[in-house]
């Protein structure tokens, strides 16, 4: 594990206070530096890998095998998963995707269940995550290597060159951050990272005139955020007739699918930039980059992890067009090993992941569990809701599943099932949170309810809107 790699993921994770009093030394400290040898060597892997089919494949066959090696030797929980299916003397050393599939799918309750058994280091050499709960269902917490950040770096910075951005060139950041309020801002520029971070709870006119100031003034010519706030910001600068003086070169999404109506908006507004997308997990499994001149059409890293289709029986999607469920092995952070992880998307398939082509799967229509969605405020604006809960599951105790429910602009009635020990107060500690994160544009109230809505497709929506929202 390399020091720079855990200080560098360490700085970028650390409190607000935290970074403030670090920012002016850490902005000094050359690009080069601050990523390392270690990124480098990444880079050249991912760049070698994309134009030589051969590298790939067997790289990716040498993280699979490292990471079954690791886990069975290490971790009691796969160790027993592994050997059941294998036998005793399981050899890592020749397994292949193929059969790689023997092994049963495994989801969130699957590791959950099994605790500190299914880590092949102790906790304390690790760092905590959180899925964010957007869904509804309560945070699943996981557990990361503390140097994975250069890893990760190394296969974003490499998507995002597709759009000209270099390490270290400024963009502005629209995610759930919670930013400070105290001292009466909606944005933060933190120099170290040269980020503007920009509140998306909510987003007002006022506030994205003020955005564009900024953007101006720190030279800012990428985006980098959530869809459904780019849209936002992109929907307040066509009303206001204004946009950086700066062309903006490039746009990159993340956390959310993006859809057509979306793109045309991003175009009428940015018409030169740009728009590089990829998929990826909090839990780091699997990671994969919009194929070129093909929306909505994904191609997964080798290098990075395992991807598979499946159907509802586990069994591998072979058909072209047909739908399954995205699940991944990851490579890039190893601690808590992700082994045939559900991650509870959706997507189709295009191509499967062959020998042939390095072991690249490609999908299409991918499915996120995170909805994007909106709640309309008082005011008619739309308030971004992606990461508009907590992730910590400390803020969920007493409840089990909630769902937001609004048919008004203005109110929101959030429909909630009560854990086992949860009481009203518990309900009511959310409500008021949620109350003013919205700023006052959205009052809330309560339902208790012994099941939630759910679709068609047996997956329940973050939020069951009712409004047109056409018309907002």
């Amino acid at each position: 594990m390399r020091l720079l790699d855990v200080a560098r993921g360490a700085y970028v994770r650390s409190p607000a206070a935290v970074r403030r009093s670090l920012a002016p030394l850490v902005s000094l400290v050359p690009t080069r530096v601050k990523f390392g040898g270690a990124y480098k060597q990444w880079r050249d892997l991912i760049a070698r890998s994309e134009a030589d089919n051969s590298f790939a494949r067997d790289r990716h066959l040498a993280g699979l095998r490292g990471l079954l090696a690791q886990a069975h030797a290490k971790s009691s929980f796969y160790r027993r998963m592994i050997e059941g299916v294998f036998g005793t003397d399981f050899d890592p050393t020749s397994v292949t995707p193929e059969q790689l599939q023997r092994l049963p799918v495994l989801r969130k309750a699957d590791l959950a269940a099994a605790g500190d058994d299914v880590l092949i280091v102790p906790k304390a050499q690790l760092d905590e995550g959180y899925t964010s709960g957007s869904n509804g269902e309560r945070p699943f917490a996981f557990y990361l290597d503390k140097d994975r950040s250069v890893r990760e770096f190394a296969f974003v910075n490499h998507v995002w060159g597709r759009a000209g951005y270099a390490e270290g060139e400024p963009k502005a950041v629209l995610r759930g951050f919670r930013l400070p309020t105290f001292f009466g801002k909606v944005y933060e520029w933190e120099p170290a990272l040269r980020e503007l971070r920009i509140s998306v709870f909510p987003m007002t006119e006022e506030d994205v005139s003020l955005y564009i100031d900024l953007i101006d003034k720190h030279q800012i010519r990428y985006l980098y955020g959530y869809p459904s706030a780019i849209e936002v910001m992109c929907k307040h600068m066509l009303r206001l007739k204004r946009k950086p003086r700066l062309p903006l070169k490039g746009i990159l999404p993340i956390s959310e699918p993006l859809f057509p109506h979306q793109r045309r908006v991003l175009r009428e507004v940015f018409p030169e930039a740009a728009v590089v997308m990829f998929y990826g997990l909090s839990e780091k499994a699997i990671f994969a980059v919009e194929v070129p001149g093909e929306p909505d059409v994904y191609e997964f890293e080798p290098l990075y992890g395992c991807a598979e289709l499946v159907d509802e029986g586990g069994q591998p999607i072979t058909e072209i067009g047909k739908e399954g469920r995205l699940i991944g092995t990851g490579f890039v952070s190893t601690g808590m090993p992700f082994i045939r992880y559900d991650t509870e998307d959706r997507a189709r398939l295009v191509a499967p992941a062959t020998q042939e082509n390095g072991y690249r799967l490609r999908v299409q229509a991918i499915t996120p569990r995170r909805k994007p969605a909106f709640l309309i405020g008082s005011d008619g604006t739309r308030l971004v809701t992606t990461d508009f809960t907590p992730e910590h599951p400390v803020f969920f105790s007493g409840i089990d599943e909630y769902q937001f429910y609004q048919e008004e602009p203005g109110k929101c009635t959030i429909k909630y099932i009560a854990g086992t020990t949860g009481t009203r107060a518990d309900a009511e500690r959310v409500r008021s949170a949620l109350e003013f994160k919205a700023e006052g544009k959205i009052a809330f109230d309560l339902q208790q309810v012994e099941r939630l809505v759910v679709g068609t497709s047996g997956k329940r929506a973050f939020i069951d809107q009712r409004i047109d929202l056409s018309r907002y």
